[in-house]
Parts: structure tokens; sequence; C-alpha cells
């Protein structure tokens, strides 16, 4: 992979503000059209998947 390909998948990353953003509309959604099990149940689904994604950016754990 060619230098200017890497620079521009970089610039492709959403921002941690960004995760964090989604991750409360994507929670307040699941909490306003999903019943107590579906928010529960959805809720720790995002948290993984965000996790995923933000270990992903920063390189946390190998």
């Amino acid at each position: 992979m060619s230098a200017s390909q890497q620079s521009h998948q970089d610039n492709n990353e959403l921002t941690t503000f960004q995760l964090v953003a989604l991750f409360c509309v994507f929670a307040f959604i699941l909490i306003w059209l999903g019943d107590t099990f579906t928010a529960i149940v959805g809720i720790l689904g995002e948290i993984i998947i965000f996790a995923v994604a933000y270990n992903e950016k920063h390189k946390l754990v190998d």
C-alpha cells in the first residue's frame, strides 16, 4: 500500500468525540424505541462494538 493510500485511509477514522456521540445517539434510540430487554441487550452489544472500534483506533489491547 502506498503512502498516499495509507494517509487517506487514516483520514476516514472517527474521532473519539464522534464515537461517543454516536454511542449516545444509538443508546437513546434503543431506550426510546425498544423495550427493557432490547435496550439492555442492544446497549451491551453497542458497548462491545464501540470498544473494539476505540481499541482499533488507539491500540490499547493487542
